[in-house]
């Protein structure tokens, strides 16, 4: 009996780092477990905000990884710019590329007002755009010579959507698209305040990626339940996490924070009840640690908050093997979502990886976000909203008091998420269009 064969376009790939890579790579190993015959479509020279070679061992050996030639505009960019994390975002540019009413970045050169314009007017959906054709290109090649059951693209960046698309109209090949993020109504775009006629260029993309793919998966309900009205086949797949992280005894009262955070995730009322409970308690202060790891915005750095920590450690990005470890000795671990305005739809990857440690969880977020549902879902922890100051510091001295008594968590692990089992489920679903 032949396998099934299942093709995954993505950008992000071992051996990239970061969450964005993490979510495909479990899933296409348990999909060759389960059978499937996996063949990986990614690019050849990308520009990854991140490195980390470890995760290339962590490839299934069957898994077929086919690299397509393409133009990377970030590549290019990068000749004429000294700004070296201008491609460290999903669409190419961050948010530190918002444009004020008057066309200006906020606190911007106006070299980088004309970047920003510059990607408003010619590189849509993102600056991956030079990659949709070459793609379609290759991947219509590849399927008149090959059997494909089923492709999978995965965005950001939404460019994968548009190669998928153009595939689907063509060939008619069965098509998944995997929304890791929101599309038109991501953060990332509002804050770039765009111009109308972009904004619906936007929407018009995501309703015609939806309209016509077979079956949309999505990172949280309240995305799924925006899409449903658009595609009836609307899936929320977790990343879930892969293993459980064993806890490792530690001296130290510790509070974890990793990932990137960006200024508009800055949690000012975390800094300031930190620094109340350090000069209100001398056994707190002597007991307390504080570790971020990863890329921190250095606005948040300068914050009046955050100055006021007298002690602390920023470490760099670190293998997920390492990180395992540091989060295994903590005790409060740290997510922020996004402080803005509807923009609640989102569960930060990293909410998975904490979990697997079934350590207590610390949510930053607007009230009634996914974020906050799923913590409480799990029973993983507590969520405060960005202005809630005397709840977020009574907990966090609930879990200290609870570190000094020697209580433990006797939590259940929640083995809903790990990603075996949340790819059985897509499994089913793949199996079925």
């Amino acid at each position: 009996m032949n396998k099934k064969s299942i093709g995954i376009l993505t950008y992000y790939w071992p051996p990239a780092g970061g969450s964005g890579v993490q979510r495909w790579l479990r899933f296409s190993n348990y999909l060759s477990d389960l059978g499937w015959d996996v063949h990986v479509f990614t690019f050849k020279n990308p520009k990854y905000p991140i490195l980390d070679k470890s995760t290339i061992k962590e490839v299934n050996p069957s898994i077929k990884v086919t690299k397509i030639k393409g133009f990377e505009f970030p590549n290019f960019l990068k000749k004429f710019s000294n700004e070296e994390s201008i491609h460290h975002h999903h669409n190419g540019f961050g948010p530190n590329y918002a444009m004020n009413k008057v066309g200006l970045l906020r606190g911007k050169s106006v070299e980088k007002s004309f970047i920003l314009m510059l990607r408003e007017l010619f590189l849509f959906p993102d600056a991956r755009k030079f990659l949709i054709n070459p793609s379609y290109k290759f991947l219509k090649q590849y399927c008149q010579n090959n059997n494909m059951d089923v492709l999978i693209t995965t965005g950001p960046p939404h460019s994968m959507h548009l190669a998928g698309l153009k595939l689907k109209k063509d060939i008619g090949i069965n098509w998944i698209a995997d929304f890791r993020d929101p599309w038109s109504n991501f953060f990332q775009n509002k804050l770039m305040n765009q111009l109308d006629s972009t904004i619906k260029k936007h929407e018009a993309a995501e309703n015609e990626v939806l309209k016509s793919c077979d079956a949309a998966f999505t990172t949280s309900e309240s995305l799924r339940t925006k899409f449903l009205n658009r595609n009836s086949k609307t899936f929320y797949i977790p990343s879930g996490f892969e293993q459980k992280i064993d806890p490792i005894s530690h001296d130290k009262f510790r509070i974890l924070y990793a990932g990137s955070m960006k200024d508009i995730q800055n949690p000012e009322n975390l800094w300031l009840v930190l620094h109340e409970l350090i000069e209100s308690d001398k056994t707190f202060k002597e007991n307390i640690e504080i570790i971020l790891i990863g890329n921190i915005d250095r606005r948040i750095l300068r914050s009046r908050g955050f100055k006021k920590i007298p002690d602390y450690k920023i470490l760099s990005y670190m293998p997920k093997k390492n990180l395992n470890i540091e989060i295994s000795k903590s005790e409060l671990l740290v997510v922020c979502s996004v402080n803005y305005a509807e923009s609640d739809d989102i569960v930060p990857g990293k909410f998975f990886h904490y979990l697997s440690s079934n350590k207590n969880i610390l949510g930053i977020s607007n009230k009634g976000s996914d974020l906050e549902k799923i913590i409480y879902q799990t029973k993983s922890g507590m969520s405060f909203e960005y202005s809630n100051y005397e709840d977020l510091k009574n907990y966090i001295y609930k879990c200290y008091n609870n570190f000094i008594d020697g209580k433990k968590n006797e939590r259940e692990y929640d083995m809903n998420y790990l990603s075996s089992n949340v790819t059985k489920e897509i499994d089913k679903i793949i199996s079925s269009i």
